[in-house]
């Protein structure tokens, strides 16, 4: 059992750091200033838009945090508040809308593949607070936050 569950454990953590590279990688194409892994409060999300030091100076930088299942870990992310936008960004297919609505109601945005956000499987179409990488990308960083993004 315990070279299963070790076994378990791995996989699902190279998923992890897997999703990670994905996301950091999107960043880093599309010009979006970030800080990966940033320490502050003792939080240590998985990117801070644009940095820490915008976070604790203006209270007006974006946390992006990576769930690949969320369970009831979301949880940890409403229980911190920190300043800023929170955005979970996943790829679990099982969110309960009951899940969805308490996200919404301690205003973190689900950042869901589009390919999630339409499933018939999914709970995550006709949430306001559900939104694709693509919306995420488009509306909430290149429209609403365009000094976030890297000159040419």
């Amino acid at each position: 059992d315990s070279i299963f569950l070790s076994a378990a454990q791995t996989r699902k953590s190279r998923a992890g750091l897997s999703f990670e590279y994905h996301v950091a990688r999107l960043f880093k194409d599309g010009r979006i200033r970030h800080e990966a892994q940033a320490v502050f409060g003792g939080r240590r999300p998985d990117f801070v838009l644009p940095d820490v030091q915008e976070l604790n100076i203006k209270g007006d930088a974006v946390i992006v945090s990576l769930k690949t299942t969320l369970r009831e870990r979301w949880k940890q992310l409403a229980l911190e508040k920190p300043l800023g936008a929170i955005f979970l960004a996943t790829v679990d297919d099982r969110v309960s809308g009951e899940a969805i609505d308490e996200m919404g109601r301690n205003t973190i945005s689900l950042v869901v593949p589009e390919s999630l956000k339409k499933a018939k499987e999914s709970a995550y179409d006709g949430y306001d607070n559900v939104i694709t990488f693509r919306q995420f990308f488009d509306n909430e960083l290149r429209l609403k936050r365009p000094s976030l993004i890297l000159p040419l």
